[in-house]
């Protein structure tokens, strides 16, 4: 989810990536390529509808991810990779002599569970299905970049990375980029994730920390046993506490009690109870500080004997310095500006995190137009994903014309935080 916009100011490759994006709209052995790319809205749409009908809950990726393996080979001819987690990728080096190497990624997860209707329904104006926004079109519109580029004789320098990843949502908790980056960072010179909104670039990291806190004890009958000490209203207590804690408005720092819940019925004193925490920020020392008071706020509250209080982490999302989003947000401005699409710089959690916090050139470009998100009802304006499609290519082959081809060396990488 992304905050408010953010105004960065032009970066040191804006005047660069402004006359690359002009250049490569006009030069005239491209104007084939860019033909195909303006009239392939209903492939577009019609490989998202087919992803979408393919359940993928976090951690069950399995059969997307057999099917975009299967495309990937047919349509490049190249050997796609793969890990043990059910990652899969592509390498595709450019016909234009050496360059950047950058990695592209679109998540094959969603929020939904298994057994969730993913029918897809289309109406004049709209597609709808559970996940056809996220990320069904970052996934439709990597693969027919993969193909499209492939086809036309891959005019670019450098190697393009194209990546399929498992575990962003939720308590996928990134585990997916986090493999990648983990195999591929040393030799990358960028990374570039597809999520989102149309005219959208991440433009800073929200890190995050989520605990589940639960308080357990003996129950009892509300009238016969009253006076045990209840779960629900030591939990309460708890929640209470958590409810004081102080952050800044700038840089943008947020806590949240999302479910809070336990008992089994009107006159029973509560045996369990549990609520789930998220603390999130977009400054890596500000979670940290939040991370360290919300526990003490916990630990502070004095707890009966007959109960115990259990603390489980359940995920954390690193943040990073927004400096390295400014060369993405540079080329996203300029691809995105001359589509005469509005351009929003956003702060959000995404699978560019865990670049940034490795220090690596990396941001998250937007794809479509479209609401609902994490609902059944999510939906799509199927008529923007080929203005997404377009500029993510135009970033794409920008990236590879302005970027430094200077991969960092493995040691010269910090390690993510929130590896644990």
């Amino acid at each position: 989810m992304a905050s408010p916009s953010l105004q960065p100011p032009p970066g040191p490759h804006a005047e660069a990536a402004q006359r690359a994006v002009g250049t490569l709209q006009k030069r005239q052995d491209l104007q084939p390529f860019w033909s195909k790319v303006r009239a392939a809205g209903d492939e577009l749409v019609d490989r998202a509808a087919e992803l979408c009908a393919i359940p993928a809950p976090t951690f069950h990726e399995q059969v997307r991810g057999d099917f975009v393996a299967q495309f990937l080979t047919f349509s490049c001819g190249i050997p796609v990779e793969s890990d043990a987690l059910g990652n899969r990728w592509i390498r595709m080096a450019g016909a234009l002599g050496s360059g950047p190497r950058v990695m592209v990624s679109a998540h094959l997860d969603t929020v939904f569970p298994a057994g969730t209707d993913c029918t897809v329904r289309r109406e004049p104006s709209r597609v709808i299905g559970p996940g056809i926004g996220d990320n069904c079109t970052g996934l439709s519109l990597l693969l027919t970049a993969a193909k499209f580029l492939a086809e036309a004789g891959r005019p670019f320098a450098g190697e393009l990375i194209f990546a399929a990843n498992v575990g962003e949502e939720g308590l996928g908790n990134l585990n997916g980029i986090r493999a990648l980056c983990e195999r591929l960072a040393p030799e990358l010179d960028a990374t570039l994730a597809l999520d989102g909104g149309l005219g959208h670039i991440v433009g800073a990291a929200v890190g995050s920390v989520r605990y589940r806190v639960k308080v357990s004890g003996p129950g009892g009958h509300s009238w016969s046993d009253f006076g045990k000490p209840s779960a629900i209203h030591h939990l309460s207590r708890i929640a209470a506490e958590l409810t004081k804690l102080e952050v800044p408005v700038q840089p943008r720092t947020t806590f949240n009690v999302g479910m809070l819940g336990g008992g089994t019925s009107i006159n029973t004193i509560a045996p369990e109870a549990e609520l789930l925490l998220d603390l999130r920020s977009i400054d890596p020392l500000q979670l940290e500080l939040l991370d360290a008071r919300a526990r003490r706020l916990i630990e502070q509250v004095p707890v009966p004997p007959e109960l115990a209080v259990q603390v489980e982490d359940l995920g954390r999302r690193p943040t990073g310095d927004p400096a390295h989003t400014t060369d993405w947000v540079d080329v996203g401005r300029a691809a995105w500006t001359a589509l005469n699409v509005p351009v929003k710089v956003t702060a959000s959690s995404t699978d560019a995190n865990v670049p940034l916090a490795l220090g690596l050139r990396a941001s998250t470009i937007g794809t479509h137009r479209g609401g609902g998100a994490h609902t059944e009802s999510e939906w799509i304006e199927p008529s923007t994903l080929v203005t997404g499609f377009e500029a993510l290519l135009l970033a794409l082959l920008t990236g590879q014309a302005v970027f430094p081809a200077q991969a960092a060396r493995a040691d010269a990488l910090p390690e993510a935080a929130g590896d644990d």
